[in-house]
């Protein structure tokens, strides 16, 4: 472009000296023929002092010539005459000069046949100059802000693409999260825009497909351990059986919980099995309040053992006296033995994470229970905060990472979800289920 320009700007000054030229030839001329139209026809002598006198008010240089072409006077010295030029020895300056007739020369006392008009060569040669200078000094001015312009344009403009080159090269790395986008709504800006858009798309495929592939790497444990699981607990069970008949004690609380609780893993497992070859079981509607008994049941021996302060309450009021005062929450939920997994599983984690553990089971508008489950712990690392209900991502270094995202899909199942938050010193977590 800058080229092109120059280029231009060569073409138009080239032109406009050749135009010059042209212009002082016609204005030389015009002012030969008006110096002509006022001496050919004089009869005045065109001595020396007329001369010097013609010359100071025409600009010009005069020489007079008689019919043999010999020099009579000439306003300037001259030291060399060619054809049509007459050098001044002085300071070597060249002269065109034309010539005019002077009328009636025979009659005439000062011998003048003709006068030459004398025409500085570098006045002629300045005209054209001066004619070609405005016009380049014009286009070299436009193209000096041009090319300033356009070389801030093209910074500019190299410094996005370059962000935006570093943008598809970060998307390609695997980063969905910078932004290329910027607030110039133009055709950069526009392409930055939707290659944000598709960095957004790509992030969710990649999470999509992330989860999908730990789904199915969770199916795999899930069938391996739950056919060690069902040896080892069937052995469990017939053993405790076998002892409770023949212990003399027949209300040995100890082994109905042991009973229980084995009941509750042998379901687990049932329930591994099924999501280890990809089918669902039948959901099993349960009143919420009976699962949250039962959790509360289960898991308060163990809260002992750990010696865990446990605080269990229903709509606010103590959970011993729920039923007698009138709170006790009515309503089903959608599949009982998954809320009491999902119940179970963010109690348990309270119960490793702090010493004193608050559990609130709670009905709130537009039919849902909620279970609001806290600890004093340490909290969530914060590392891990944003995946915390993905499988496989844990703080535990003896754990696996699936507890919560059973939790997740355990809430997602009961028409509800899960979420957490830290608040004065706790760590809460909440899954609401809808109520049938």
């Amino acid at each position: 472009m800058v080229a092109a320009a120059l280029l231009a700007a060569a073409l138009v000054a080239a032109a406009s000296y050749v135009l010059g030229a042209r212009w002082a030839t016609d204005e030389l001329q015009s002012r030969f023929e008006a110096i002509e139209q006022s001496l050919s026809g004089s009869n005045f002598p065109l001595n020396e002092r007329v001369l010097d006198s013609l010359a100071e008010l025409t600009q010009t240089e005069l020489v007079s010539v008689n019919v043999a072409d010999e020099v009579i006077h000439s306003t300037t010295a001259l030291s060399e005459r060619s054809e049509d030029r007459y050098q001044v020895s002085r300071d070597g300056r060249k002269f065109r000069v034309l010539f005019f007739a002077i009328k009636n020369e025979s009659s005439r006392q000062d011998r003048v046949a003709r006068v030459g008009v004398m025409f500085d060569e570098s006045q002629i040669e300045a005209s054209r100059r001066r004619a070609a200078m405005l016009p380049l000094a014009t286009g070299l001015s436009t193209i000096l802000a041009l090319t300033s312009i356009m070389l801030l344009l093209s910074s500019r403009l190299i410094s996005r693409v370059s962000k935006l080159q570093r943008r598809v090269e970060g998307i390609a790395g695997g980063d969905f999260q910078s932004t290329a986008a910027d607030d110039v709504d133009d055709e950069i800006g526009r392409l930055g825009g939707a290659v944000d858009s598709m960095a957004s798309q790509l992030s969710q495929l990649w999470s999509q497909i992330n989860r999908q592939q730990s789904e199915k790497l969770l199916h795999q444990i899930a069938g391996g351990m739950a056919h060690q699981l069902r040896n080892s607990l069937t052995g469990a069970r017939m053993a405790v059986e076998m002892h409770a008949q023949q212990c003399q004690s027949s209300n040995d609380e100890g082994i109905g919980v042991a009973i229980t609780q084995m009941e509750v893993a042998e379901d687990y497992v049932r329930r591994l099995l099924l999501v280890a070859s990809g089918r669902v079981d039948e959901d099993h509607a349960a009143e919420v309040q009976s699962c949250y008994d039962d959790v509360r049941s289960s898991l308060s021996p163990i809260a002992s053992h750990l010696h865990v302060e446990m605080e269990w309450k229903v709509n606010g009021f103590p959970a011993r006296d729920a039923v007698d005062s009138g709170h006790e929450i009515v309503g089903l939920v959608l599949d009982g033995p998954t809320w009491i997994a999902a119940a179970s599983n963010l109690i348990g984690n309270a119960m490793q994470a702090g010493d004193d553990v608050r559990v609130e089971l709670c009905s709130i508008p537009g039919d849902l229970v909620r279970l609001r489950v806290s600890d004093d712990g340490p909290g969530v690392p914060e590392k891990i905060a944003e995946d915390l209900f993905e499988p496989f991502v844990t703080s535990k270094p003896e754990g696996m990472g699936l507890g919560l995202s059973v939790a997740r899909r355990a809430a997602e199942r009961l028409g509800g979800e899960v979420r957490w938050r830290r608040e004065n010193d706790r760590t809460f977590f909440e899954l609401d289920a809808k109520l049938g």
